[in-house]
């Protein structure tokens, strides 16, 4: 936001936050992440549903209660999330039941919740080029 031209906007900030991890996050670079309430403090936490709304890429993982970054990409860049599966470029990807990483759903997957693309083939474990893209109801 710019605070110039309006100037409402205060403790607004762009690119990464830092939150305290709710969970253990340690080892989880690259995994989305979601903000949880804990007592009235926002946290970083992953997915436990593949409904959840994550839009930000755990940049430090750590332990439960340490500080943890994370980035929200915008669709005018690419990033990389950790895959689960395959995908091949143009694979429409979802929040996978491995919270935190992406899948290319197959055919008979039913309504899923697509908000990256991928940019390049990817294999299970890897941290797969893709891009946001404004989030649709497709069905497989």
């Amino acid at each position: 936001m710019n605070i110039i031209l309006n100037p409402l906007q205060t403790n607004t900030r762009q690119g990464e936050i830092t939150l305290l991890a709710s969970v253990s996050l340690a080892g989880k670079e690259n995994y989305l992440l979601k903000i949880v309430n804990d007592g009235g403090v926002a946290k970083f936490a992953l997915p436990t549903a593949i409904t959840d709304i994550a839009p930000y890429i755990c940049a430090s993982g750590a332990a439960a209660g340490s500080e943890v970054q994370g980035e929200a990409p915008s669709t005018g860049e690419n990033c990389r999330v950790r895959l689960t599966g395959t995908c091949v470029p143009g694979d429409r990807l979802c929040l996978s039941a491995t919270y935190g990483t992406l899948y290319a759903p197959a055919t008979s997957a039913g309504s899923l919740l697509v908000e990256y693309i991928a940019e390049e083939a990817g294999v299970d474990g890897q941290d797969v080029l893709c891009r946001r893209i404004p989030a649709r109801l497709v069905t497989f």
